[in-house]
């Protein structure tokens, strides 16, 4: 079960691209190509959407059906920061109270998701994925190599060969900047990258309650109108052996949330609505979250409609993230 976690978190993030001449823009090949050439993370910057992935063998031969059931993320932004998310269809949802342990060994390898940084090698054609975090406790720390290549519209990322010589292709499409006509001033303000820098929690008559903190995360905002968000907590473990016991996936899934979809904005009275497609939580997929925002040209705090603790009282947290695209 582990070794699909990883090979699933790998597929998705991971890839390659060989870069073409007059690879979807408007002019000719050399003005293109002399663009990429001065800052080659433009060509990536945006999300992209999932469309496949395939498999095929030394020979090129394709092994097996195309895989177009499961959706996806990946963002780039141009200073150099990206994040992925993948899900494939029909999860289980848990069970009220859940994930038991053997609920969530069940969803290992229906969820991945990681963040962090990103380099390009132009002249040989792939782009590393650094991880800061990673769903999978083993991913963190890790670089993934993915050969590139684009094609129009779409972004084919592919892993390194394996021994036999076979290769995965993963297809993704850019998803289109929102028309001019339909931003507002928060969302020029809002696209970009946010790293966690706090979280806390109030009560209404203004006393601090302890909140558990992230050892790291993200949150991403596209110019397409998409979000998605990454959330891991400290002290993650390794798991003992290959694969997951109940246990060990229960502890991985309460130690890291993720989701992904659209988000709109209501500027009058300052929230952001998340329109969840995808969750690392299978309960809350096809679920909107709404966040009260403060923004400013270098924090978001982020606020979700104030809740009742255990005591009855109520409690509002916020978490503030620090902008880190330029």
């Amino acid at each position: 079960m582990h070794r699909t976690l990883f090979a699933a978190i790998g597929v998705v993030g991971l890839m390659s691209l060989a870069p073409l001449a007059g690879c979807g823009g408007e002019g000719p090949a050399e003005e293109v190509e002399e663009a990429a050439a001065a800052n080659p993370m433009d060509r990536f910057a945006g999300a992209w959407s999932l469309v496949r992935s395939e498999r095929r063998d030394a020979e090129g031969e394709l092994v097996g059906e195309p895989r177009e059931d499961r959706v996806g993320y990946i963002m780039y932004d141009a200073t150099g920061y990206m994040g992925v998310t993948l899900m494939s269809p029909d999860r289980e949802p848990y069970s009220e109270g859940g994930p038991t342990p053997d609920e969530a060994l069940a969803q290992m390898g229906s969820y991945s998701s990681y963040f962090g940084r990103y380099s390009v090698n132009e002249e040989e054609g792939y782009v590393t994925h650094h991880l800061e975090g990673s769903l999978n406790p083993s991913g963190a720390g890790s670089d993934y190599q993915r050969f590139f290549t684009f094609e129009g519209d779409n972004l084919i990322l592919q892993p390194p060969a394996s021994e036999d010589g076979a290769r995965s292709y993963i297809t993704w499409e850019r998803l289109p900047d929102l028309p001019e006509s339909e931003l507002t001033d928060t969302h020029r303000r809002l696209f970009g990258f946010y790293r966690v820098e706090s979280v806390t929690r109030e009560t209404s008559d203004g006393e601090s309650v302890p909140a558990d903190q992230y050892e790291t995360a993200y949150i991403a905002y596209a110019p397409s109108g998409h979000m998605s968000v990454h959330l891991m907590r400290p002290g993650r473990q390794l798991y003992a052996g290959d694969e997951p016991t109940a246990e060990e996936a229960l502890a991985t899934v309460d130690s890291y949330g993720s989701y992904f979809g659209p988000f709109s904005v209501n500027e009058e009275e300052s929230y952001l609505v998340h329109h969840r497609i995808g969750n690392e939580t299978p309960n809350q997929s096809g679920t909107d979250a709404q966040r009260f925002y403060e923004l400013t040209d270098t924090h978001l705090n982020l606020m979700p409609p104030p809740a009742t603790d255990d005591e009855g009282r109520e409690v509002q947290s916020t978490i503030r993230w620090a902008r880190i695209s330029d």
